[in-house]
């Protein structure tokens, strides 16, 4: 995938059991159940649907309840976000599906040498890549609903 290089998301599955301050160390250790990345890009195209699932900000005293992601920060999912979670990334995975093997998606306006004329970046979508990526989220999510796991998001 091509446009904003390096920029991801991050989701991990991991168990009840992992404390928020824990999250930050993910990566070394095996405490990860599952875990799939996305790029930027992506999510960003699909990022008004996203607002449906039910999430709550760690980041915050209490960790409210609210919608969507952090997208600069982290974002956790648990049993009540599983179905919409399981649902938006299923119709994104049908939709994508029948794309051909490589397609374009807009990106951000960008415009040159601080210009008024500007345009879309068209940003190139390798179709399997991202079905297999939502397939992964689909089945976190499935495991998701079981009660006993939690799913952060790291945001970019």
């Amino acid at each position: 995938m091509e446009g904003n290089m390096g920029l991801e998301h991050e989701f991990y599955l991991v168990s009840e059991t992992v404390e928020i301050d824990e999250i930050w160390t993910l990566r070394e250790n095996n405490r990860v159940i599952d875990k799939v990345v996305i790029h930027d890009d992506f999510v960003q195209y699909i990022s008004d649907s996203l607002e449906w699932i039910p999430s709550k900000n760690p980041a915050k005293k209490g960790i409210p309840k609210g919608q969507g992601i952090n997208y600069y920060g982290i974002t956790l999912f648990d049993k009540q976000s599983s179905k919409s979670l399981k649902g938006i990334f299923t119709s994104w995975r049908e939709l994508f599906e029948n794309a051909p093997n490589t397609f374009e998606i807009t990106g951000d306006f960008v415009c040159e040498d601080n210009q008024q004329d500007g345009e879309y970046e068209k940003v190139k979508i390798n179709r399997d890549e991202v079905v297999n990526q939502l397939g992964k989220i689909i089945s976190i999510s499935d495991q998701l609903a079981k009660c006993n796991y939690y799913l952060y998001h790291l945001g970019v």
